[in-house]
């Protein structure tokens, strides 16, 4: 008896105008505009003697001081809209260098205040550090500019040149892909 009690409220049903949904149907979500990704490469100069990997393609510029020196700087600069990356290496010879241990400590120490004065920055740390049995200076540095991000940098004395390389970026492991990349050969 109690299944006619459940005939007429389906019929009441049926009869009413209860509408049923149609199942959802998938959307696609809203494309996010792609960022596009610079490409590390490596970098070679036969003059310069070294490889290193860079960002796109560095700007290479050559330039003579009043003083002779002649100094060849190989830059890239990466900016989107949260940041800006600074990647540079330069070298330069220093031909009339007497190579004693007071000499080496000078003139590195005078490469790193090259660069930080360079990059408009206050020095942070320093500390030794080689590349194939060659002596050099790791740097930290913090710009004076507050939209500007830290950077860290290496010295290198190789003979009678000296190597510099600078990464000022918010991305501490792109700074060290590019520090660690730099060999001789």
């Amino acid at each position: 008896m109690k299944i006619f009690h459940l005939l007429p409220i389906t019929i009441a049903l049926l009869a009413s105008s209860v509408k049923f949904v149609a199942p959802l149907q998938a959307q696609t979500a809203p494309v996010r505009a792609q960022v596009p990704q610079v490409e590390w490469q490596q970098f070679c100069s036969a003059e310069g003697q070294f490889a290193i990997d860079m960002p796109g393609n560095p700007k290479i510029n050559v330039e003579t001081f009043s003083t002779q020196i002649t100094a060849h700087t190989y830059r890239s600069i990466l900016k989107n809209k949260d940041n800006k990356e600074t990647f540079l290496l330069q070298h330069f010879e220093l031909d009339q260098l007497r190579l004693s241990n007071s000499n080496i400590r000078i003139t590195l120490h005078t490469a790193v205040d090259f660069f930080v004065v360079g990059a408009n920055a206050k020095l942070l740390q320093v500390r030794d550090i080689s590349l194939d049995g060659y002596p050099g200076k790791e740097f930290e540095f913090q710009p004076l500019s507050p939209k500007e991000p830290a950077g860290i940098g290496q010295v290198f004395l190789v003979d009678r040149r000296v190597y510099g390389l600078v990464a000022s970026t918010p991305k501490p492991e792109n700074a060290r892909e590019f520090l660690d990349s730099f060999r001789l050969f």
